[in-house]
């Protein structure tokens, strides 16, 4: 397995790139051996056949593994339990017959080989295998429904993936769904609201995978609304607003932002990014509870924990972080800013706890503080100012800080209430909420937080415009 040096390529969507000089452009060579890495040059492939040959070998090796059980299956001595094309006859029901297994292995290797390769090529030609997979196994006795929505957001697939996450949380556990009855729709979810509340999501034992995806799903679109406030921070006075919205739409990445987000009023987009904060602070918690070892990994990741593949996990166990953490890293380091403002987070809950020697006790509290680096990712004005800075003064001066519970010791009990260890300050309510962050909308005048805070920025960018861009 590669370590965590193998997935810090490039930022930003997929592209072609030559795996020597990484060049983008349409036209580059791809290897014939492997499929899944590209030149700009016979000088530059022939460069790079030492570092490649391993790779190169393994998918031709498996390639042709995959083509010899797929002979088999198409061309079966037929029996009472053997169909002589179970393509033809059993698509829907492979893992019911033993001699379709071999093949359904070998394929998933294929698909694990290329998305591990982390080219374009690569990851759409696993997801291409996947999906194909689960259509010819609709029970996903393998488990492939877990690998498929990361590969999606990948390739900014955001709103398929939100949809197949959907239909397998909701359609997918349904006690009478007839997995034997292919008649029956399969994965016919489209279109879901991406900006509904995730409740589907935030039930016991939830999927870790869907959980993650769903996360960084809402929290692109979080980016996607900081680095359009920005622009339009940035242009005021410098580009005639009837070009902002070409801008804005080179600045997000998700397709779903692009038609939702760009040119919409500063108040929509507000609206947009509170309701974005609570929902991605609402996952994350389910996250941590799901697996509490998953975010500080994703924090600091360790080659230690992306060269280990185990073969079983259980529930919350580090085996299960490993498996989760080797499909969702890539498309998470993939998105430019989203590590970032996790860290952020990480590093505002630090300053606001004073727990600078133990830094993973405020694990957990990552995401209470996400609003404010949220905040603080979009601002232009003196750093003394910045919101995380008022809101830790803020915190400390309630006496917040001395709120925080220490981490569980390795056989103690859970109280099966971990969020009211800390929600309850004495104070009522919560204590995250604090005077100088609360941005709520009033319905009866002007008075606008989230507004004038835009105001006070653009008064910052007309007095000091040479030094923001």
């Amino acid at each position: 397995m590669p370590d965590s040096s193998a997935y810090d390529g490039p930022q930003g969507p997929l592209q072609h790139r030559c795996a020597s000089c990484d060049a983008t452009r349409p036209d580059l060579l791809r290897c014939t051996g492997c499929r899944v890495v590209r030149y700009c040059s016979r000088a530059h492939q022939a460069a790079d056949r030492a570092a490649h040959k391993s790779l190169c070998k393994r998918m031709a090796k498996l390639r042709a593994k995959l083509e010899h059980e797929d002979r088999a299956v198409r061309h079966a001595t037929q029996d009472f339990m053997t169909p002589a094309n179970a393509f033809e006859t059993h698509a829907g029901h492979f893992w019911g017959l033993l001699h379709t297994r071999g093949y359904m292995r070998a394929r998933f290797a294929v698909a694990d080989e290329a998305r591990l390769a982390c080219t374009l090529d690569g990851v759409t030609e696993a997801l291409e295998h996947f999906g194909d997979m689960l259509r010819l196994c609709r029970s996903d006795n393998m488990g492939i429904r877990d690998h498929v929505p990361a590969l999606l957001l990948r390739l900014d697939r955001d709103q398929e993936c939100y949809d197949f996450v959907k239909w397998w949380e909701t359609v997918g556990q349904e006690d009478d769904y007839d997995w034997g009855d292919t008649d029956l729709p399969f994965l016919d979810v489209k279109d879901a609201d991406v900006m509904e509340e995730p409740t589907f999501l935030l039930h016991r034992f939830g999927n870790l995978g869907f959980l993650v995806s769903i996360l960084l799903l809402k929290i692109k679109m979080l980016l996607d609304i900081r680095n359009i406030k920005v622009i339009r921070k940035a242009l005021l006075g410098r580009l005639p607003i009837e070009l902002w919205r070409e801008v804005e739409s080179s600045a997000t990445r998700s397709p779903f932002s692009a038609r939702r987000f760009v040119g919409r009023p500063y108040k929509d987009l507000a609206k947009a990014e509170d309701v974005l904060v609570q929902q991605c602070r609402d996952i994350g918690r389910a996250v941590f509870d799901a697996n509490e070892y998953f975010t500080g990994e994703l924090l600091c990741l360790t080659d230690e924990t992306m060269s280990y593949r185990p073969g079983a996990y259980s529930h919350g166990s580090c085996e299960q972080m490993a498996l989760v953490m080797h499909e969702a890293y890539p498309a998470w380091h993939e998105t430019a800013g989203a590590l970032e403002l996790l860290q952020s987070a990480h590093a505002c809950a630090v300053r606001a706890y004073r727990v600078e020697l133990v830094k993973e006790v405020v694990i957990d509290k990552v995401w209470d503080f996400l609003e404010v680096a949220a905040h603080d990712s979009s601002y232009l004005g003196p750093p003394h100012e910045k919101p995380s800075e008022k809101h830790a003064v803020e915190f400390r001066k309630k006496g917040l800080h001395h709120n925080l519970r220490e981490p569980r010791g390795v056989g103690e009990e859970d109280d099966g209430d971990d969020m009211g260890d800390w929600y309850d300050d004495g104070m009522g309510g919560n204590p995250f909420e604090c005077d100088c962050f609360d941005h709520g909308f009033h319905e009866h005048g002007s008075s606008d937080p989230l507004y004038e805070e835009y105001l006070r920025d653009v008064g910052a960018i007309s007095r000091s415009a040479s030094t923001l861009i």
